[in-house]
């Protein structure tokens, strides 16, 4: 009987634990940098943007919160800087 008990409550522990990670890693908010890439789109439409670590970011314009934004759908590409570029760090979108 207390064996039943003990597996009954690390299992409802277990579950928790994980639902909560879960929540927690889709519970964000929204990046203005994704959400400015859709700002003339509908949904559906490819998108990409690039932010502030030389990361490009490359999918489609969802929904998000009812907020139409650029989710990416391929992996991120890094994007190598040429040596004579300006340091200033500047968001880009399509």
């Amino acid at each position: 009987m207390l064996i039943m008990l003990l597996k009954r409550t690390l299992f409802t522990v277990v579950t928790l634990l994980f639902t909560t990670t879960l929540v927690q890693a889709h519970s964000g908010p929204l990046s203005e940098i994704a959400v400015k890439a859709c700002d003339v789109k509908s949904r559906s439409q490819s998108c990409q943007y690039e932010n502030d670590h030389q990361n490009l970011y490359i999918g489609s314009c969802q929904y998000m919160s009812e907020t139409l934004m650029c989710v990416r759908n391929q992996p991120i590409q890094k994007i190598e800087t040429n040596d004579n570029e300006s340091t200033t760090k500047e968001h880009k979108h399509d």
